[in-house]
């Protein structure tokens, strides 16, 4: 209950913002809860003045007042609709956004942990769920809170002997409600778990459709997929199981109320203590509360989805970020970079042995330097450790000689590009995908940076040019032609600092001397380190390092040597 009311605070917070149209909503809201027992009250002299005395006057007004209620009523739910629609839409639309700007702001390593999917399901999916419940459950607990309060008045001023018959059913209604609140909570947390699988699931399969098709892995990958969706959907059913059995039950209890109600106003309208008005009313008024009573039971099972939802977002919120973005921030580059690792040393989580071990070297101003070794050997790790995607345990990091530790990653990331196998470009124009790293750069700037890159020719033969819309992560392009876009991203954010992570390995031999060609001119001038299976194939290399179980050779043999470059 206590995490509850956490959560519950944590949205409200949200929607601070819009205090003044949830204000206007919630007016609305109690002018059609405090209509709501007019119209059982107008039954009473309707039964009694018009059709049992036939007063002329309440022929007339009676019929009136019933309009006129109706109509008001009307109006105010449609303020209250709108205006609470606007502030729910508004919240959810704000979450949104922030869950994205988190997961963005999530460092590297909780990327790589997190479970599949998990991440996309969380906009996807959770974000829906929070949606759900704030847009319908706020609204239906407010006012329909109000319109119960009101009508129980109602009853209570009618007849309070008939009332204690309610009294007595509401305690029993809450603890049913409660039970099934308390199960539906931990369905739904299971069912986020395995919406995630599947989204990743999904996600997987689609990314690697050629591997799929070229190895006839359709059987393998559509069992997981049934095995993921046959338990998404008993995880469902169960949901709907307890949701659909809350309400019956509720019903029934409501139907065993009323027969005692009715049978104590029949005894009371026999003794003369009730008229056959008033008891028409206290019935009406009685069915009417039955509705807002079955609507709260019934949202009750969207308010543990939201809640399940928002606490799964807010898990997020509540995680470390590498705080890397600082709005209206800008850090200085340094003209030229000289790097340097001082007894560093690294080991993955869960793991006993070290991806890095007591690793020293420094790479001059200018230099380029290649690493080579086998695959686990480090030199991934090592890159990872430069970017500051992880951070090491032991040992230090130096760009001219200043402990980076101390500077925000933006400072630090400022002074590095980042050229790979696996490009990843964006479903914009190839203008916007080379602007990307720096977007005051002008349209000469970036023309410039694609004839470095050897890319303008191709460039220049798309149907729209710099403007031609190259489709998700590029896949309108070659890899060659992607690979070329990359390094002129890289020349317009003109970064002192160049890792390169095997940039040629997966191109063909034509569109590799395009790239190498690219490559020698984005590495003059930058310090330049290189992952490479094949270092003497590269353009020029001042400097081949052999790494071997986290450590670097003299040699490309067995021979290490702890703590030195």
């Amino acid at each position: 209950m206590k995490n509850d009311m956490t959560t519950y605070g944590r949205l409200i917070r949200e929607a601070l913002p819009y205090w003044k149209i949830a204000l206007v909503a919630m007016l609305a809201m109690t002018a059609t809860a405090a209509m709501e027992p007019l119209l059982p009250a107008l039954m009473a002299p309707l039964i009694d003045e018009s059709l049992i005395d036939k007063d002329p006057d309440a022929l007339i007004q009676i019929p009136l007042l019933i309009v006129a209620v109706f109509v008001g009523k009307g109006i105010s739910e449609y303020i209250a609709s709108v205006s609470s629609q606007y502030v729910a839409n508004r919240t959810v639309a704000d979450i949104r956004s922030e869950v994205f700007a988190v997961q963005l702001d999530l460092p590297m390593q909780d990327h790589e942990t997190e479970e599949g999917g998990r991440l996309l399901s969380r906009i996807t999916y959770d974000v829906a769920q929070v949606g759900e419940a704030v847009s319908t459950a706020w609204m239906v607990i407010i006012k329909d809170t109000l319109m119960i309060i009101g009508l129980l008045i109602f009853l209570i001023y009618t007849s309070w002997q008939m009332s204690l018959a309610l009294l007595v059913a509401a305690p029993v209604v809450s603890f049913v409600v409660k039970k099934a609140s308390q199960k539906m909570r931990q369905s739904n947390q299971d069912l986020q778990t395995w919406t995630g699988r599947l989204t990743g699931l999904t996600e997987e399969s689609l990314a690697a459709i050629k591997d799929i098709k070229i190895f006839g892995g359709h059987h393998n990958q559509q069992d997981r997929f049934d095995d993921i969706n046959k338990r998404l959907r008993h995880e469902q059913m169960r949901v709907v199981k307890i949701q659909s059995l809350n309400v019956p039950l509720v019903q029934i209890l409501a139907a065993i109320t009323i027969g005692i109600v009715i049978l104590i106003g029949t005894q009371m309208s026999a003794r003369d203590l009730l008229s056959p008005g008033e008891f028409v009313a206290y019935i009406t008024a009685m069915g009417m509360i039955f509705d807002p009573v079955r609507r709260l039971t019934g949202v009750n099972a969207t308010i543990q989805r939201g809640l399940a939802a928002a606490e799964s977002i807010y898990s997020v919120f509540d995680q470390r970020l590498d705080e890397q973005r600082q709005p209206g921030q800008t850090y200085p580059v340094l003209p030229s970079a000289k790097v340097t690792l001082d007894q560093v040393s690294f080991t993955y989580p869960n793991t006993d042995t070290p991806a890095l071990h007591q690793v020293s070297l420094e790479i001059e101003p200018g230099e380029s330097v290649a690493l080579v070794g086998p695959s686990g050997s480090g030199k991934s790790s090592l890159i990872a450790l430069v970017a500051g995607f992880i951070d090491p345990a032991d040992g230090e990091i130096r760009f001219n000689d200043a402990p980076i530790a101390s500077w925000p990653l933006g400072q630090r990331r400022r002074q590095i590009s980042l050229v790979s196998q696996q490009v990843n470009l964006f479903d914009a124009t190839v203008l916007d995908n080379v602007r990307f790293g720096n977007p005051e750069a002008s349209e000469a700037a970036i023309v410039e940076a694609l004839r470095q890159a050897h890319a303008l020719e191709f460039v220049e033969d798309l149907p729209d040019g710099l403007h031609t819309s190259i489709g998700p992560f590029g896949g309108r392009l070659s890899g060659g032609q992607r690979q070329r876009l990359a390094i002129a991203r890289a020349f317009v954010k003109d970064a002192p600092i160049l890792l390169l992570d095997e940039p040629t390995s997966a191109l063909d031999h034509r569109s590799r001397e395009h790239v190498l060609q690219g490559l020698e001119n984005l590495k003059a001038n930058r310090t330049t380190l290189i992952i490479s299976h094949q270092p003497e194939t590269l353009l020029s290399i001042d400097r081949t390092l052999y790494l071997k179980q986290g450590q670097i050779s003299l040699s490309n043999g067995s021979e290490t040597a702890r703590g030195s470059g």
